[in-house]
């Protein structure tokens, strides 16, 4: 019996670091103008797109190229929004509620974005594609 104990933790503890071993690579595509900051946020959670992200990077026009990586992320589903902060003022300006900064959506969602529109499963490492709307 503590041997069954014993191999039930091993499995939880072993099992719990290997669920965080996921990884997600965002390119970008279709980025015209290389002047100020990239906002990319993260979100794992319904309840929470668009308002609270579950991670987010930020990185200057000139490096986005490289594209960015999310990493120790439990397995999942996951959704990204990016925008290109072309005034510095660290938010996605609109002007009656459209975007009139660069902004891009997971699964290139081209307007009007839902967790589950925007959502792709991670079980391992992942790798997706942004194309910016300009």
């Amino acid at each position: 019996m503590k041997i069954f104990f014993t191999a039930v933790l091993l499995l939880l503890a072993f099992g719990g670091f290997a669920q965080r071993n996921c990884s997600i690579k965002v390119n970008v595509k279709n980025v015209l103008i290389n002047k100020g900051d990239f906002y990319f946020a993260l979100y794992n959670k319904e309840a929470d797109f668009m308002k609270t992200p579950y991670s987010k990077i930020r990185v200057p026009a000139s490096r986005v190229k490289n594209g960015v990586i999310f990493t120790k992320l439990p397995a999942g589903d996951y959704a990204v929004t990016i925008f290109q902060d072309l005034n510095s003022n660290k938010t996605l300006d609109r002007v009656m509620s459209v975007p009139v900064e660069p902004y891009g959506l997971s699964n290139n969602v081209p307007a009007y974005p839902t967790y589950s529109t925007t959502r792709f499963t991670v079980t391992d490492q992942a790798a997706i594609t942004v194309s910016m709307h300009n």
